[in-house]
């Protein structure tokens, strides 16, 4: 832009104009048109504050009247599609955009009214925003919409950050970044129909730990920012894709969003919601476990890289966090306790109750496991079964014991195992390290 030009459109900032959305007038616009010899492109000179999406994004766009009443048509077409819905707003969306200096970033600021006729919204905007932040913005405000209409209502009632996220990335997702209108490009739009989980599980594969369900649905300071932020964006989408796909989860995750304001947290409008397929937040987290495991199984079997997997079967055969409560009169703590170990010392019993559990966790992890340490894996955990299921000892007090031979033998195996382990450690030591998706 030209300084002539630049100062010719400081000096017309008061000439505001007014624009009125098509789709049933919920949307009114206004700020400063674009002369169209100074029309931008989409591209923007901004630095994102979040995390892009995708790749193929810009970093920001600049907005006015006319380019932001079409990306609020499209975000809402989205919105209403992704729900089964037809279009019955009651609360006026107002959105104001102001000018600043380029390359100056504005936060989005909403302010909110609840009238008799519902919630009415007022956004703020700058003329250059990050896609991101837009999109989220006005979802939150339509989600708020939709759960603030009743007429008897008091009290705005709000929605849980990871439905706002869920539903963002959804839409930024079904739309991409023709969502928003370029100067000379055709106006006709389509929704992306290609599955919109597919990368966000494939990183999310990557993870040692996935998030559980706690971590969305009480998101600390922590969750906010940096990797921790990305996370919960993928679980977000995945939450939120996987509920709408249940059987009627279209219409339970609209009726989750109209019984907030009749509970004082948004846990139990889910349970009352979604009654038919859950009891209790057990159940939720439950079902969401199971999410995260069958996602593996999604194509992307041994997803984990060597030093992943090696990372954590050494974690399941260690026990790091067992507490060695044979030692009775020495004060219990926390202590690093090894296969051979539990063999030599511990009563048959205990021994039953901790490798039944270490055999179990072994044959979850040969599902995502590089395949070395994979057969690794399923190795020791075969160790271990015929170990416990052989027929022990009678010897005094009623209690069974293996034989000495039968403990040397197993702890020969696991000596054994343990140096191959050893052996794929040190290869590992010699691959170059890739970066997690989450780090990229």
């Amino acid at each position: 832009m030209s300084e002539s030009a630049f100062a010719q459109f400081f000096t017309d900032t008061q000439a505001k104009v007014t624009l009125r959305s098509r789709l049933e007038g919920q949307f009114l616009v206004k700020g400063v048109p674009f002369p169209p010899s100074i029309a931008p492109t989409r591209q923007g000179s901004l630095q994102a504050l979040e995390t892009k999406t995708s790749s193929d994004w810009p970093e920001s766009v600049r907005m006015d009247p006319s380019t932001a009443i079409v990306a609020c048509e499209r975000i809402k077409q989205i919105f209403l599609q992704e729900l089964g819905l037809t279009d019955q707003w009651k609360g006026l969306i107002e959105i104001e955009i102001d000018f600043y200096p380029k390359g100056v970033q504005r936060p989005i600021t909403l302010s909110h009214r609840l009238m008799n006729d519902g919630l009415h919204t007022q956004m703020k905007v700058a003329d250059e925003v990050t896609p991101h932040r837009f999109v989220q913005a006005l979802t939150q405000v339509l989600l708020l919409e939709m759960a603030n209409r009743s007429i008897n209502q008091k009290q705005m009632t709000d929605v849980p950050l990871w439905m706002i996220e869920g539903m963002t990335q959804l839409i930024m997702k079904r739309s991409g970044p023709a969502l928003f209108p370029t100067p000379g490009q055709p106006k006709t739009f389509s929704v992306i129909a290609a599955s919109p989980v597919k990368e966000a599980k494939a990183r999310l594969r990557t993870l040692v730990k996935p998030p559980d369900f706690d971590y969305l649905a009480n998101p600390g300071p922590e969750t906010m920012t940096g990797v921790n932020w990305m996370i919960f964006q993928d679980a977000s989408l995945v939450l939120t894709c996987e509920l709408l796909n249940q059987p009627n989860g279209r219409a339970n995750y609209y009726q989750t969003l109209v019984s907030f304001k009749k509970f004082l947290n948004w846990q139990l409008a889910f349970l009352q919601a979604w009654s038919s397929q859950f009891e209790t937040l057990i159940d939720v987290e439950k079902w969401w476990a199971l999410v995260m495991v069958l996602s593996q199984k999604e194509s992307g079997l041994n997803a984990w890289s060597l030093t992943q997997s090696l990372e954590k079967l050494d974690q399941i055969l260690a026990e790091a966090s067992v507490t060695t409560i044979y030692q009775i009169n020495q004060r219990k703590k926390p202590s690093t306790v090894h296969l051979q170990q539990i063999a030599e010392n511990w009563t048959p019993n205990v021994q039953t109750y901790f490798f039944e559990r270490v055999a179990a966790q072994l044959k979850a992890f040969e599902l995502v496991a590089e395949p070395r340490v994979s057969d690794l894996a399923k190795r020791y955990r075969i160790t271990i079964l015929d170990y416990i299921r052989q027929p022990r000892l009678y010897v005094f007090f009623g209690k069974d014991a293996p034989s000495r031979t039968d403990l040397k033998l197993l702890k020969k195996r696991f000596n054994y195992l343990d140096r191959e382990r050893n052996g794929l450690w040190q290869a590992a030591s010699k691959t170059p390290s890739e970066k997690p998706f989450y780090e990229k």
